[in-house]
């Protein structure tokens, strides 16, 4: 089940008060500027609201694009996951990060994974006036336990090495 999307609530909300504005344009007119006023200021309040939902939505971090990278991109991507699953995950959330292997950045499903577990982390936690609760909840009880859980059924790599690396060259 996915979340409602604000913005499209709030769009929704505006365009029913822009409707509400204009059925009482009469109304307005017998009593005064006053009651005028205050459904345009609301309407005002609205637009801005949604602006900075709309601003907001683009500053968020968008999933790494790893099938549109140069190798070196590729490379800088990857460091900086790394940096966030041993310097973030595996500081955080040590019992869980058990089941991820050292070896997980030689399998692209891990990559891919993390780099979009990452993304929504960063979407909930990186605005500090503005934190997602719902969010958050949603991210510790479904998808890192999911991703998680992904991964150690795909990564079957054992005290021998990573499989990956065992592979002989194709």
């Amino acid at each position: 089940m996915t979340d409602p999307d604000p913005v499209a609530a709030l769009a929704a909300q505006l365009a029913e008060l822009r409707g509400q504005l204009a059925q009482q344009d009469a109304r307005f007119k017998t009593e005064g500027p006053g009651a005028a006023m205050t459904a345009l200021i609301r309407v005002k309040q609205l637009e801005q609201r949604l602006d900075d939902a709309l601003d907001r939505r683009k500053l968020d971090p968008p999933p790494a694009p790893w099938w549109v990278v140069s190798a070196d991109e590729g490379r800088a991507m990857l460091a900086g996951l790394r940096e966030w699953v041993d310097g973030h995950l595996r500081r955080h959330y040590p019992g869980y990060m058990t089941r991820l292997p050292g070896c997980w950045p030689n399998h692209a499903e891990a990559v891919w994974e993390l780099s979009t577990l990452q993304a929504e982390w960063e979407r909930i936690y990186a605005d500090e006036d503005n934190r997602d609760l719902q969010g958050a909840l949603n991210w510790h009880d479904r998808l890192l336990p999911g991703v998680l859980d992904r991964l150690a059924a795909a990564i079957r790599c054992d005290e021998a090495g990573c499989r990956i690396a065992r592979r002989p060259p194709a």
